[in-house]
């Protein structure tokens, strides 16, 4: 393997003034840097940059922690995060599955952002330090180095349900997801509060259990349809679970909203081509995304370290899925 010594006895100067000859560095004079970096092609060495960052204790790299591959809702997320770093001058890794505690743990990166409901609060804990600031999007979770930027869903739901009242529903179903997660445990709360604060019941046997797929939603619907029990409006705790409702309630004949409205959250793409389109809770995926790194940089470069939980706000999409 070719090292830097040898460039240098190939091109008769010292090893420093290689080193500064490509790295950029002014005190190399034109004529040598050229000859230098035309030597080192030839010989085929590129500088260990692994090695170099060691030294200074930065290896110019971030991950992103994700796993959910078959929710379309997260790559626009993605895309403002991705264009954050590339501006910041890093590279982003996105590690998935198995493969998260490892990047976490080995001391390759300098941060991470975590946006995956299956990495436990006790691995960020664990491993969130000065060496390695992390941001969560899914929740928020109090500890040293670590930071959220999560969207302020019991607003949101607060003020989707205050519209609801005002067009005069007052019968209402929900269909949630994976029960622990803070985006679920805050949309249900939003909604519930509401309701009573305007004196209307939510009766527990139309809370129906999802994970967040459409699938579980489509299920929920079928379920609805069996026992006989469709709610004047059934909101659920994302798109693609509102999806499968509507898929379910199509299949039974039931029009939409004529017979039953149908309201998702998040806002996919899908949202605003289905028929009838689903009313929603629009978040801003692409600035969240963007946001959440942006806090990640300035806490690497040392510009904030006192950075409170931050709330994204989210709007209502009123459309044809409701009345």
């Amino acid at each position: 393997m070719v090292s830097i010594k040898d460039v240098a006895k190939k091109a008769n100067v010292s090893i420093s003034s290689v080193s500064n000859a490509l790295n950029g560095r002014a005190n190399v004079s034109e004529k040598t840097r050229k000859r230098i970096i035309e030597i080192a092609k030839e010989m085929n060495y590129y500088p260990n940059t692994m090695a170099r960052n060691l030294k200074v204790k930065r290896t110019k790299t971030v991950a992103l922690c994700f796993s959910q591959f078959d929710r379309n809702f997260y790559f626009e997320i993605i895309k403002g995060i991705n264009d954050c770093v590339v501006h910041n001058g890093y590279d982003l890794i996105i590690c998935a599955h198995h493969s998260i505690e490892k990047f976490l743990r080995n001391g390759f990166i300098d941060g991470a952002m975590v946006l995956d409901k299956n990495v436990t609060d006790e691995l960020i804990l664990s491993t969130a330090s000065e060496e390695l600031p992390i941001v969560l999007f899914d929740r928020e979770l109090e500890g040293g180095n670590i930071y959220s930027v999560v969207v302020d869903n019991y607003l949101a739901m607060e003020d989707l349900v205050n519209g609801l009242i005002k067009k005069g529903y007052t019968n209402y179903s929900f269909v949630g997801g994976v029960e622990h997660t803070q985006d679920n445990i805050e949309r249900f709360k939003g909604l519930k509060d509401t309701l009573e604060k305007s004196d209307i019941e939510f009766i527990p046997k139309n809370y129906y259990h999802g994970d967040f797929t459409e699938k579980s939603g489509y299920q929920a619907g079928k379920l609805m349809i069996i026992s006989n029990d469709i709610s004047e409006v059934v909101i659920c705790a994302n798109d693609n679970m509102a999806i499968g409702v509507m898929k379910a309630f199509k299949e039974s004949g039931l029009k939409i909203p004529e017979d039953v409205s149908v309201i998702g959250f998040d806002d996919i793409e899908l949202a605003s081509y289905l028929e009838p389109h689903l009313t929603t809770i629009s978040t801003p995926k692409y600035e969240w995304g963007m946001y959440a790194a942006s806090i990640l940089f300035q806490v690497l470069d040392e510009e904030k370290t006192d950075i409170k939980p931050n709330k994204i706000k989210a709007n209502i999409k009123w459309r044809k899925s409701s009345r």
